[in-house]
């Protein structure tokens, strides 16, 4: 009878110590045993969200929702969420949180986007709260709109270019014999020119179009013989240049002197052109004289008397 006892007692003390062991496993396993700071969000609307929702920070399990209370207010219903997030993790002051699926058949979480800000938020803070992305509202609406794209523009499309397609069948049907026969007719000309082409390249047109290229290319040869001393000619003459350019150089002052004294020249002349066209009209005149006199007396050349000696 004691020995039952014992049995039992030690049955229900391996029990309990399992029971407590469970428990100790799903407090580890929620994170109900860890440490945690409590911030706050709150969203219009909360479908797929409640008391034990993970709560992710760039995709990392950073804590979970502990508690939903809806908030009445004039502008509607707001419902605040308070996340309890592993204790001395940092979020900076601009982050967001948003209601996110990571796929279409999960769960949904809160997601936490990490801001850019240097100031962190302190435990008790509010995050801001973006509007969750449904996707599935989303694909309906897709689908949706969708549906009117085909009922109000493909179908009409497909069926006015089935109707452009029947009339542009119709008319190739009408116009084919036409092309045909217009196909032929452009046929038989091309036969006609190909035989008239023949009978104009004759051997002797052959010899004389070769005859004709040689000249060409000789023509060629002489042409690029000829550029090439063209080239030569203006080095020479772009040479000579140089050279009368430095003649002048050197000679500037020589150059200048003679300009100086063509102008000294010049400048005589002028003084003297009166008595030099006096002079010059006196010999006219004395000339013409001379002619008139000749012309009466042509004699006088050979009976003219030497003038007399002047005596002084």
């Amino acid at each position: 009878m004691k020995k039952d006892h014992l049995n039992y007692f030690a049955v229900g003390s391996f029990v309990l110590a399992m029971m407590a062991l469970l428990i100790a496993s799903l407090l580890y396993i929620s994170g109900q045993g860890d440490a945690t700071d409590t911030y706050h969000v709150s969203y219009a609307d909360i479908s797929g969200i409640h008391n034990g929702t993970t709560v992710t920070y760039g995709g990392y399990k950073i804590g979970k929702i502990e508690n939903v209370e809806p908030v009445r207010k004039a502008q509607g219903t707001r419902y605040h969420i308070t996340l309890a997030v592993r204790n001395g993790w940092t979020i900076p002051s601009d982050s967001t949180a948003q209601i996110a699926s990571p796929g279409i058949l999960a769960e949904k979480t809160i997601e936490i986007r990490e801001g850019e800000s240097k100031t962190m938020l302190s435990p008790g803070d509010e995050i801001k709260g973006l509007p969750a992305i449904d996707m599935m509202a989303l694909m309906n609406r897709l689908s949706g709109e969708f549906e009117e794209l085909t009922d109000g523009d493909i179908r009409p499309l497909i069926s006015r270019l089935s109707h452009y397609l029947n009339d542009i069948g119709d008319d190739l049907n009408r116009k084919i014999p036409d092309i045909t026969e217009g196909t032929h007719t452009l046929l038989a000309s091309l036969n006609e020119s190909a035989v008239r082409l023949n009978e104009l390249i004759n051997a002797e047109n052959r010899q004389h179009l070769h005859s004709l290229f040689k000249n060409a290319n000789e023509m060629s040869e002489s042409l690029i013989t000829l550029t090439h001393h063209l080239n030569n000619t203006g080095e020479k003459v772009e040479h000579l240049l140089d050279q009368t350019h430095h003649l002048v150089d050197d000679n500037s002052g020589d150059i200048r002197q003679a300009v100086i004294d063509m102008r000294k020249s010049l400048e005589i002349l002028s003084q003297n052109m009166n008595a030099i066209v006096h002079n010059m009209n006196a010999s006219a005149r004395n000339m013409n004289e001379f002619t008139h006199e000749l012309r009466r007396n042509p004699s006088v050349i050979i009976n003219s008397k030497p003038p007399a000696d002047i005596k002084e």
